[in-house]
């Protein structure tokens, strides 16, 4: 059975008739009538008794039109989801590590909601990876890539790490050279799950360094960077934007940190989830902190 033949006879049962049916569908009688008759020609059954007053249908007709109508429902149903894929709203979960998270607000990523309306966006900031590929998130901006081959990643931008301090505890203690740079020194180690980052491992190793607090929430060591508890180790193109603190020397042996872009194959399609890809693309690279230390 041809779908345009079934939508001529659901026509024609909803109106009760040939002319209403023609009237709904924005054809001509002949036409309608022909499609008819070569859809009961088909089915080899009558689908109307055909009387004075007006079209009934038999008990073939109901049959089909109750398994008609459920073709009909989901023919919609994907037309409104098509629609909706090419159309900016909906929610669109990002998730980033807690560090990103108040920095990509603070520089207006909710700018993307302002030009669509439509458009809602759940921020899901943790360090734990998120399983984009099980639908736990529909975008992610990590410093490592969630590798898999439903998977597509997209470096956004290159940053060296450095450590960073407060100008007073830099005057109380201020910084040696070579080996001994450190000794003394109060320090901010990220801990658990940050634990891992290169930096990190570096300066648990530093002979002399006095780890003042461990913690898993890098915001919060910044936070007591900022206070002059200690030095802090961070992305350069996080640590040059921060007023407080001051560049102390860079992180040997660590290269350039990339900042990645991660998303589903499928999330190609839908408008909303790449409207929000592209602004984070503009975002990062228009800051001039991070388009620095991209050439670097």
């Amino acid at each position: 059975m041809r779908w345009d033949q079934l939508q001529v006879f659901l026509a024609v049962a909803r109106g009760g008739g040939l002319q209403a049916g023609a009237r709904a569908l924005g054809l001509d009688r002949t036409t309608v009538g022909r499609r008819l008759q070569a859809l009961e020609a088909e089915l080899r059954a009558p689908l109307f008794l055909r009387g004075r007053d007006g079209w009934r249908l038999t008990a073939t007709g109901l049959a089909v039109q109750e398994r008609a109508a459920r073709m009909d429902a989901e023919a919609r149903a994907a037309e409104q989801e098509a629609a909706r894929v090419h159309q900016v709203e909906g929610v669109v979960r990002l998730a980033v590590t807690e560090a990103v998270a108040p920095f990509l607000v603070e520089q207006g990523l909710l700018e993307v909601c302002a030009s669509h309306p439509g458009l809602r966006l759940e921020l899901l900031a943790g360090n734990r990876r998120v399983d984009l590929a099980a639908g736990e998130a529909d975008l992610a901006v990590r410093t490592d890539p969630l590798t898999g081959a439903a998977l597509v990643a997209r470096v956004l931008v290159r940053s060296p790490v450095a450590l960073y301090g407060a100008p007073a505890l830099l005057r109380a203690h201020p910084p040696r050279r070579g080996i001994r740079a450190l000794e003394g020194m109060p320090v901010l180690l990220p801990s658990g799950e940050l634990g891992h980052l290169p930096e990190a491992r570096w300066l648990a190793r530093q002979a002399g360094a006095r780890v003042v607090l461990a913690s898993n929430h890098l915001p919060a060591l910044v936070a007591a960077a900022r206070a002059g508890h200690g030095l802090v180790p961070l992305l350069e193109a996080w640590g040059d934007r921060e007023p407080a603190l001051q560049r102390v020397l860079p992180v040997p042996g660590v290269p350039p940190r990339a900042l990645w872009l991660v998303r589903t194959r499928e999330s190609l399609r839908r408008a909303a989830i790449s409207a929000v890809a592209e602004k984070l693309v503009a975002l990062v690279r228009a800051l001039p902190s991070f388009a620095t230390a991209g050439r670097r």
